[in-house]
């Protein structure tokens, strides 16, 4: 497994200040030209996250008894040692409570619906950029199940309605789009990116089933959210 950050079992890093800790990703893919990408995004500003690298799934599960805390994995679904739901089952439970997120090149519907109802956090799609890559990983790290617009289409994986739950940052970005900001505004008052800020209003008004952010506000107070 390479390691490229300072990741103690503790999860404390000295260079961000006593008590604080950054947050950490292991990204599981035999790919390591890609890997390497995915991973200097992520630690790039202004995120400045800490990841390690696996590259089967041996190493995997090792990185995940090794003590080391890690907030999300990005799992290759068809690297060296996966056998389709069977290991994504075994990393995910390896790895609970952190989340573990799919990656993969080629979508199996039926595979990515089955994983994402036994507690995957949803799909990223290796032929997505990088800059939108690691915007996802921020909207999966907020509490959300990404699942890419092409998937969410076939029915059977994006559940919205009257019963879905809004997160407390999903309501603050409602309220913050009411006062009149507009998406570059709302990144820079909750720290965070445009790119993931859209995403985050796709997911209120999937969510909502509401057409719009308008639409999507005025079911909020109507719901008494706000």
């Amino acid at each position: 497994m390479t390691q490229r950050a300072k990741i103690t079992p503790d999860g404390f890093d000295g260079s961000v200040g006593e008590g604080k800790r950054r947050t950490s990703v292991l990204i599981a893919d035999d790919h390591l030209l890609l890997a390497e990408v995915v991973a200097q995004a992520l630690e790039a500003p202004p995120r400045l996250y800490e990841t390690a690298l696996a590259a089967n799934l041996a190493e995997t599960l090792q990185a995940l008894a090794s003590g080391v805390h890690y907030d999300l994995v990005l799992l290759d679904v068809r690297m060296p040692g996966m056998l389709g739901l069977k290991s994504i089952n075994e990393v995910i439970n390896a790895a609970a409570p952190t989340w573990v997120c799919l990656l993969s090149g080629e979508v199996d519907r039926a595979l990515i619906r089955l994983a994402v109802e036994n507690g995957a956090r949803g799909l990223i799609p290796k032929t997505m950029s990088v800059k939108s890559l690691a915007s996802v990983v921020e909207f999966v790290l907020s509490g959300q199940i990404f699942i890419p617009a092409d998937e969410q289409r076939d029915g059977k994986t994006n559940k919205s309605g009257d019963g879905a739950v809004l997160s407390e940052k999903e309501i603050g970005i409602i309220r913050l789009t009411s006062e009149g900001l507009i998406n570059k505004e709302i990144a820079a008052a909750i720290g965070t990116t445009e790119v993931t800020v859209k995403m985050h209003m796709r997911s209120i008004c999937a969510k909502l089933n509401a057409r719009n952010r308008a639409h999507a506000f005025a079911i909020c107070r109507q719901r008494g959210l706000l």
